[in-house]
């Protein structure tokens, strides 16, 4: 007990705090269950050490950010060099862009770049180009100039995937569009225009793979977007039904015919947006769920028609707001302002087989959100019911709201 207090005191790393602090924790849990003879300084002492600790965490979570100053980045730069990774020699018109926006650019004949993100949070860049294996990059730590030099790899396929691509059924071509689009493609709706560019293979262990050596080429119909999607690796166990799935779209926006059909696609959009995660980061920042239509609470105070206090879960530091989420939460994705009555019908709606509303769970977890609705850290959910990561109910990042 005054080894935790001493720890926290003299401020050690927070690696080492926490970890120290676990222990502990660990070791008073097992003598509180073995006797009921502590006494109550030792009570209160346990209850005072383990809030200390839970704000010598968050504080340095803050920390982190605040030494590069994220609240005066209004924009983030990246440039590079993108480069064979045999011998060094540079390569020309690489795509380049910043993952789930319309933000891009191709690198020119010295294989040189530049991308502006006008964000102040987290982004990820995403390098491609015909023949070579695409480059995933994470930004974590927001700063107005970053320097990412590529080394790019060819990209050739497995050969057990290319000799035996004809192991699939339709129903695993199916399954694998109904998770990347989040619904079936069609010519009027979502559109795949190179399907056959990729391959299929599932194996003996039951477990589908799939992959492609270009972007994926989608049309959304409904909303005006042409997507390229870049997949990193596609696996479905069927054993255990477990999907995973790594992969970043491009939008561009189609240019409307007339004046019906970008009525039509800003509609479309706006609907989706109304459900969307995008929403919720930036209704979390102004404390405003409710008014934007999500719901967030424990499934336990969900019987009770309780939700979560944001009081309870945010921090505002300087013109950032901390997240912290120390247990799994439901969220509840509706369309409009959340009403006492659809709260005290929010765990009859959690565990009624319908389709409305859409609900996910928010793992436990830290993120810091910007005043511009952009975030750092990662983000970490698990669909329940509905599609929300689906390509067929995403807009980019930069989407402004009506």
């Amino acid at each position: 007990m005054q080894k935790i207090a001493y720890i926290c005191e003299l401020g050690v790393s927070g690696r080492q705090c926490g970890e120290e602090a676990n222990r502990q924790f660990i070791t008073l849990t097992r003598v509180r269950l073995k006797s009921s003879r502590l006494n109550n300084n030792i009570k209160t002492l346990y209850m005072k050490t383990h809030y200390v600790i839970e704000i010598l965490r968050k504080s340095i979570f803050i920390c982190l950010y605040l030494t590069f100053s994220p609240a005066l980045v209004a924009q983030q730069v990246v440039t590079g060099r993108i480069t064979e990774s045999v011998d060094g020699t540079p390569i020309p018109s690489v795509s380049i862009f910043i993952a789930n926006t319309s933000i891009g650019t191709i690198s020119n004949e010295s294989g040189n770049y530049s991308i502006t993100y006008q964000g102040k949070g987290s982004f990820e860049i995403v390098v491609s180009h015909v023949g070579y294996q695409p480059v995933f990059q994470k930004i974590d730590i927001p700063k107005p100039f970053h320097q990412i030099d590529v080394s790019m790899e060819s990209n050739e396929l497995s050969e057990v995937i290319i000799t035996a691509r004809s192991n699939y059924s339709r129903s695993d071509v199916n399954l694998f569009w109904r998770k990347l689009l989040g619904k079936t493609p069609s010519r009027n709706g979502m559109e795949v225009l190179n399907p056959e560019k990729v391959y299929f293979y599932r194996n003996s262990d039951n477990i589908l793979k799939v992959s492609c050596k270009e972007p994926i080429e989608i049309i959304n119909h409904e909303m005006g977007y042409h997507i390229r999607y870049i997949l990193g690796s596609f696996q479905h166990d069927y054993r255990e039904d477990v999907t995973t799935i790594s992969g970043n779209p491009h939008f561009e926006e189609l240019i409307p015919q007339n004046s019906r059909q970008k009525t039509n696609w800003e509609k479309k959009r706006q609907d989706v947006y109304d459900v969307s995660i995008l929403r919720f980061i930036r209704a979390l920042y102004r404390g405003q769920i409710h008014e934007k239509g999500f719901l967030l609470a424990e499934k336990d105070s969900l019987r009770n028609g309780k939700t979560v206090f944001l009081k309870d879960i945010l921090q505002s530091v300087q013109d950032m707001i901390l997240v912290s989420i120390e247990a799994t939460m439901f969220l509840m994705c509706y369309s409009k302002p959340v009403t006492t009555q659809m709260i005290q019908n929010s765990y009859r709606y959690l565990v009624s087989g319908g389709t409305f509303p859409i609900v996910v769970e928010l793992l436990p977890q830290q993120i810091i959100i910007y005043s511009d609705g952009t975030y750092s850290g990662t983000l970490q959910i698990q669909e329940r019911r509905g599609y929300i990561f689906g390509l067929s109910s995403m807009v980019p990042v930069e989407y402004a709201e009506f």
